[in-house]
């Protein structure tokens, strides 16, 4: 059995470009100056019209030798069908200068550590040869910004990222040993090296994402019987440096962050006998496809740090 359509139900079924011709016919009182307005032959518009009444079943306009004007209908026709084109004109204008702005923004997550100290400059490096994309860098915890890719409220992750993920892919684009950082007052600041169990005296300051680290040396210092003196969890990068400058205590960083300017006053102390490093990787979502934006920023940051 068919279903019978209510009158909401029924379909429009007009041709967007009879409606446009229409409209310029009428504006412009003449079919020729529609003509060269749209670029067609006089035929073509007039046809379009005829198409147009005959779909409608009625009239649309008067010819005379001098002018032409809409019929009752035709004025009709022509008020409504000229503010719903010019709402539609809005819409898809609208439509496609979002689609121009998302070619040419790039949203990048990345977690507090790599955002404040090794992402900025490959930006900067990124929006001197690339002066029309814009770069918006989101700071966020670790399963926030794997969240942001997942829903499409960023484009790529920069992280130290070693999961095996279907949701995600990523590329790899550098190792980091990790050292041991001290200010000039601790006991470590005296050593160029250290073994884990020297180390394992000594309480350290820890953002969430390098307890993985921790736990390798707990491990390491199990067959000797130590264990590792309790640890103080920061939440961020910047109260992590601020303690470390305050003189707190001892932490864990990668090589080439502890080598940055800031770090100048602290020591850098090499862990002898385990090796913990960290793999970067720009990340991305599985079902997503990257605009060429996002895809030049990603290279220019798989070049920047490899």
């Amino acid at each position: 059995m068919t279903a019978m359509a209510s009158p909401g139900d029924e379909a429009i079924g007009l041709d967007l470009h009879e409606l446009e011709t229409f409209i310029a016919v009428a504006r412009l009182g003449s079919f020729s100056l529609a003509a060269q307005q749209l670029h067609v032959t006089q035929p073509s518009v007039t046809g379009r019209v005829q198409r147009l009444e005959a779909s409608l079943g009625t009239p649309l306009l008067i010819r005379t030798t001098r002018a032409v004007r809409p019929t009752p209908a035709g004025a009709a026709l022509l008020t409504e069908a000229s503010s719903a084109l010019e709402g539609l004109r809005k819409l898809v204008s609208g439509f496609r200068q979002d689609a121009r702005l998302a070619r040419q923004r790039v949203v990048v997550a990345s977690t507090p550590m790599l955002a404040a100290l090794t992402l900025p400059s490959i930006i900067r490096g990124y929006g001197q040869r690339f002066t029309d994309v814009q770069v918006v860098l989101r700071d966020l915890r670790y399963p926030e910004a794997l969240a942001a890719l997942e829903s499409g409220t960023a484009d790529i992750a920069v992280l130290a990222y070693e999961e095996d993920d279907k949701r995600f892919s990523a590329q790899t684009i550098g190792r980091a040993e990790m050292v041991v950082v001290a200010p000039s007052s601790h006991p470590l600041a005296t050593l160029t090296s250290v073994t884990v169990a020297q180390l394992a005296a000594h309480p350290l300051l820890l953002v969430e994402q390098y307890l993985p680290m921790r736990e390798r040396i707990v491990e390491a210092l199990k067959p000797s019987g130590l264990t590792l003196a309790p640890y103080t969890l920061v939440d961020n990068l910047n109260t992590l440096l601020g303690m470390l400058d305050a003189e707190l205590g001892a932490t864990l960083l990668p090589v080439t962050m502890a080598a940055r300017k800031r770090m100048e006053q602290h020591t850098k102390v090499e862990i002898e006998d385990l090796k913990l490093f960290r793999t970067f990787s720009v990340v991305r979502s599985s079902r997503a496809q990257l605009g060429t934006a996002a895809e030049s920023f990603s290279e220019f940051v798989i070049q920047s740090m490899r």
